[in-house]
Parts: C-alpha cells; structure tokens; sequence
C-alpha cells in the first residue's frame, strides 16, 4: 500500500462537492482541497474523481516515498485528528 497526497482546484461547485465525496471515502480529509490516500496504485485514485475534473481544473496525485513522512504543523478541519 502506497501513501498518496491528493489536491484539487476544480471550478464546479457540483463536481468539487462529488470528488470530496469520494476522497473523502478513500481518506483523510486533510484540508479543504487536500487529501492522504492510501492505494496500490494511483489509477485506484484517478478512476474515482476524473469524471468530475474539466479541462480548465486542476488534479494531482502525488505518492509520497516509503522513507517519506507528512510533516504536519497546525491543527486539522473541525473534528479530525491527525493520524502518524
């Protein structure tokens, strides 16, 4: 299992509210528009949320190395916690 960081700037109130949604059920909501998503492999993230990405928005999928850590400095969206 491969730890990913996912982020999002997509225009469409409709298709953003969509993509949280399935983020959301993959991951830890980290930010508004930001996501820690445990996968095999990225496509088990891209196949989920392209549908609601138009060509004037904006997606990436970004794995973060085995050695890598997310290294976290404030506090989290209203009633999360931080997962280490």
């Amino acid at each position: 299992m491969n730890l990913y960081v996912v982020c999002y700037d997509i225009t469409s109130d409709k298709n953003r509210v969509k993509a949280m949604k399935k983020l959301k059920s993959k991951g830890i909501h980290s930010q508004l528009s930001f996501f820690e998503v445990e996968a095999d492999h990225r496509k088990e993230i891209s196949k989920d949320v392209e549908a609601y990405v138009e060509s004037a928005d904006r997606l990436a999928i970004v794995r973060v190395s085995k050695r890598g850590r997310i290294f976290r400095i404030g506090r989290m969206k209203e009633g999360m916690e931080w997962v280490i």
